[in-house]
């Protein structure tokens, strides 16, 4: 059942705090190039070492000194900051134009002063586990057939700080009422209800990033086909 109703205070005051923080313009260049600079400086230190390296196997192998009192010195620090430099602005680069300017969404979300209510009955629930860091993301299907994708952000900040991702108080039930704003699609609030249902225990997601569904969103894979396309079993 999906309604639509006013927006509450609150959920206008979060929006408002993400329009503000929301990086365009010189924000966004801004901090690329801090991004760029941080990036130059790893590079030259990965450059520094492969040049030792180097250093270290030619004049070993051939008797050849490339090092920093060589003539070819001069040369070699002129390409390393240069290729730093290049690598370091193309990936920025790449970075910023890869964001999404998500301000007119919200202040078109702002404007309209709506929110949408979706409240759904849930039939069944899984739960793969990623690879790097152990973080669980929730597969549900509702009484309708649909599959909705639920990331557990918990899970995943305790993977990255060494503890067990499987203690996050994630729980699933067979009611969902999802609070969201219509443009943008940010979820202001999610809220479980009803008795809990068993997920089993994670599968092991082996399919790419690239390829996982959308945090929060109905997916298009099929729920019997969520292991095969996911983890790679049947």
């Amino acid at each position: 059942m999906v309604s639509a109703r006013p927006m509450s205070v609150s959920e206008r005051e979060f929006l408002q705090g993400l329009l503000k923080d929301a990086p365009g313009g010189s924000k966004r260049w801004r901090r690329g190039a801090e991004n760029a600079f941080i990036l130059f400086v790893l590079l030259l230190f990965v450059f520094a070492i492969v040049w030792w390296l180097s250093w270290w196997l030619v004049l070993r192998t051939l008797g050849n000194d490339i090092g920093i009192g060589s003539p070819a010195a001069v040369w070699i620090v002129v390409l390393g900051v240069a290729a730093s430099a290049a690598l370091a602005i193309r990936s920025t680069v790449r970075w910023i134009r890869g964001w999404k300017d998500t301000r007119p969404s919200l202040s078109a979300d702002l404007e309209a002063g709506e929110v949408i209510e979706e409240q759904c009955q849930i039939a069944g629930a899984k739960r793969f586990q990623e690879p790097e860091h152990g973080g669980l993301i929730y597969f549900v299907r509702t009484t309708d057939d649909k599959v909705l994708v639920l990331y557990d952000n918990k899970s995943a900040q305790l993977g990255a700080q060494d503890e067990d991702p499987m203690s996050s108080q994630f729980t699933v039930r067979t009611g969902l009422r999802i609070v969201r704003a219509p443009r943008t699609r940010y979820v202001l609030e999610q809220h479980f209800f009803g008795d809990v249902l068993d997920p089993g225990e994670p599968r092991e997601l082996t399919a790419p990033p690239s390829q996982w569904p959308e945090q929060d969103e109905y997916c298009d894979i099929p729920w019997h086909q969520l292991e095969a396309r996911l983890a790679g079993t049947k």
